[in-house]
């Protein structure tokens, strides 16, 4: 009785083994995809990310490619054409606003991504450019009422959450402003400093050098609160746009077939590389909070932010082909 349990046993482990193998992740260098191009907020972070999460991975190599275009949807691709275990996502607000704004965007973010963890979370800041016929909040207002449809503003691109702040602080206000797309922060902030271009919506991490220097000005910031790098920067509701309160944000995933055990030590590995004091100042200086979350977590924003951005979507007819 005692031989044929062992053998039981024996034959039990030896099935375990085969369905569900001893798991080493990674055993490859991992590939860091990013959606825009190099010089924007996405990059900045996936570099910063990446650089910290190769002593949390045993040392493995994190490779950082951009894949700019589409709306996210070239990198997205990417990613889940990859079939390699070991292709990620630098995700963020802005694929999940593209998947409910441009009717050509094929990924679903819940569909088809694992959920890792959020990285960081930042403000949008409204810009103003050396072209510029205004100087402050209150000008941008008199300004593009007394002139509208002529004043400009700049975003990463379309279907983005800066696009859709820029909407809803034209609709707030009563403003017709026109929506400049451009192929990422970057190229944007570049836009702007250059005077091709009088205003924009953008994130800190881009523009904060060029604030600080004074080639543009900021005239607000999307959070709740001022900002410790902007601290003499109004926030919009202080300035009058209602009910609003909108951060940037970037998050970690993979795709939907990626294993939960993976998924669960990639997590913990994301968290214990943004609990180091030198890299959230790091973060601090392109214009972030380093802030980690569960899986579980982050799934939960993306359903929220997703609610959130339809009905603006929705109400405004933004989709686009």
């Amino acid at each position: 009785m005692l031989a044929r349990a062992k053998r039981i046993v024996a034959t039990s482990l030896l099935v375990a083994a085969t369905v569900f193998p001893a798991f080493a992740w990674p055993d490859r260098p991992v590939h860091l995809i990013v959606g825009f191009q190099a010089g924007g907020s996405s990059d900045a972070i996936a570099r910063l990310l990446g650089e910290q999460l190769r002593p949390a991975l045993g040392g493995t190599a994190i490779i950082v490619e951009n894949k700019p275009g589409a709306a996210g949807s070239i990198a997205a691709d990417a990613v889940l054409g990859a079939r390699d275990g070991h292709s990620l996502l630098m995700f963020s607000d802005t694929f999940v606003t593209a998947s409910l704004v441009n009717r050509s965007v094929r990924f679903r973010p819940l569909r088809d991504f694992k959920m890792v963890s959020v990285v960081c979370e930042g403000p949008l800041v409204l810009l103003a450019g050396p072209a510029a016929s205004f100087r402050d909040f209150k000008e941008f207002v008199s300004y593009a009422k007394a002139n509208p449809g002529k004043v400009n503003y700049a975003s990463s691109g379309i279907g983005g959450l800066q696009h859709l702040t820029g909407v809803y602080i034209s609709t707030a206000l009563g403003l017709e402003l026109t929506h400049v797309p451009t192929r990422g922060g970057g190229q944007a902030a570049s836009d702007l400093v250059g005077g091709q271009i009088e205003a924009a919506v953008l994130g800190l991490g881009p523009t904060l050098a060029y604030i600080r220097a004074g080639k543009i000005r900021a005239l607000a910031v999307s959070t709740a609160s001022r900002v410790r790098q902007l601290p003499d920067v109004p926030t919009l509701m202080e300035l009058g746009v209602p009910e609003f309160a909108v951060a940037q944000w970037f998050g970690l995933v993979g795709p939907n077939n990626m294993p939960d055990v993976v998924v669960d030590q990639l997590s913990r590995a994301v968290g214990a590389a943004l609990a180091d004091e030198t890299i959230r100042r790091r973060f601090e200086e392109v214009g972030f909070i380093a802030q980690a979350s569960t899986p579980d977590e982050f799934t939960d924003k993306v359903r929220a932010e997703e609610a959130r951005w339809k009905r603006l979507v929705d109400e405004h007819g933004l989709k686009v082909d």
